[in-house]
């Protein structure tokens, strides 16, 4: 007897915050989002849903004081499972790197109380999450097996990559989510570092002066990931950089004009909290 389908129609996605998704990305069917909180000193914010990106940044350039974060409680990531239980067959959980927060810790207590709920570990942050949903769920749109499912997830954890142009560093150092890019703190003026998440943690790529040399470092990392032929996935990620993020863009489809292009996540709260304004990223996953 052949293993039943997981669909569209049977199968949800539960993301936490962190995952910067696109304007309108949570308005579909089958799709749920847990906040993280921000908070500027006594106030309190849930990421994406009290407080968008324009808000935000906006906060944050008036602020006095860096805001600090919370990971969402076991209580709430209870009620989301509930909630997509109530009206789907499996649930798929993806999360936040462990080593960046406890989100995916909270997720993983709170889904003991139910069945057909998995949690998965991820590896990575922001946007990249977002398309990982994006691309499993392009595999139950026509259906595919749980074991199909997994596998995929799995690989998306174990291959997908992050590569973050940081305006500065002061933000992850003073949040203290440095992880090993703590190195490229500091240096000469106009130093912007470039990141990227190594077995979940932030880790130094390049420390580079100047823009041309930040788009040399990224050519350098997408041949470093993949080659012209592969079937490459991608989708951007900017906080306040509209300018830098189109020529990113501009750069991926010049080195890779097979790829393609999911969408354009905006920072939100949380991430904006420890990466501040100015930066720009993408992810990309082979397939």
């Amino acid at each position: 007897m052949s293993e039943p389908l997981l669909t569209l129609d049977n199968t949800a996605i539960v993301l936490d915050s962190t995952c910067d998704a696109p304007e309108g990305f949570f308005e579909r069917d089958g799709l749920f989002m847990v906040p993280l909180r921000v908070h500027f000193g006594d106030e309190s914010f849930r990421d994406g849903v009290d407080l968008g990106h324009d808000e935000f940044f906006a906060k944050l350039e008036g602020s006095e004081v860096l805001p600090t974060t919370s990971q969402p409680t076991d209580a709430e990531f209870a009620a989301a499972f509930e909630e997509a239980r109530r009206h789907y067959e499996h649930v798929f959980s993806l999360h936040i790197s462990r080593k960046m927060s406890g989100t995916f810790q909270a997720a993983e207590r709170a889904a003991q109380g139910f069945d057909g709920v998995e949690v998965y570990d991820l590896k990575t942050v922001s946007a990249a999450m977002a398309m990982c949903a994006e691309r499993l769920r392009a595999r139950l749109e026509p259906g595919c097996t749980l074991a199909e499912a997994r596998a995929y997830i799995e690989h998306f954890a174990a291959h997908s990559q992050l590569l973050v142009h940081a305006a500065t560093l002061e933000y992850l150092r003073r949040g203290g989510r440095i992880g090993r890019a703590a190195s490229l703190v500091g240096g000469v003026f106009d130093i912007k570092p470039l990141i990227y998440c190594l077995d979940g943690e932030l880790t130094p790529y390049a420390k580079v002066r100047g823009q041309k040399k930040a788009f040399a470092a990224m050519e350098r990392f997408l041949d470093e990931h993949s080659t012209p032929d592969d079937e490459l996935h991608y989708c951007l990620i900017d906080a306040l950089n509209p300018e830098e993020i189109t020529l990113v863009d501009e750069l991926i489809k010049r080195a890779r004009p097979k790829a393609h292009f999911h969408f354009r996540g905006r920072v939100g709260a949380v991430v904006g909290t420890h990466i501040g304004p100015g930066t720009t990223a993408f992810a990309l996953i082979v397939e």
